[in-house]
């Protein structure tokens, strides 16, 4: 029943270091920080430009849709004639 203690060892051990080593951790996250912030701004304007392209294709479909003209009967009955008396 020792892994408390391991594991407590293993987190404090890591604090240590981590606190000894913050100037380059500092440093590392923010290069980190810089490069996941201009990959997102890139996603972005990829999915801005998607969206805009598929408004517009939406847009010319409807109206292609409006400007068809309704299609007519080619055939229709004739009236019946009514027979004098």
């Amino acid at each position: 029943m020792a892994l408390p203690f391991i594991l407590g060892l293993a987190v404090g051990a890591g604090a240590v270091v981590a606190f000894s080593n913050k100037d380059k951790l500092k440093k590392k996250t923010s290069e980190l920080f810089e490069k996941t912030k201009d990959g997102v701004e890139e996603i972005k304007d990829k999915l801005c430009a998607t969206k805009e392209c598929i408004e517009e294709k939406i847009e010319k479909k409807s109206e292609e849709k409006t400007t068809e003209k309704p299609k007519t009967r080619k055939y229709q009955r004739k009236p019946k004639v009514k027979e004098a008396e």
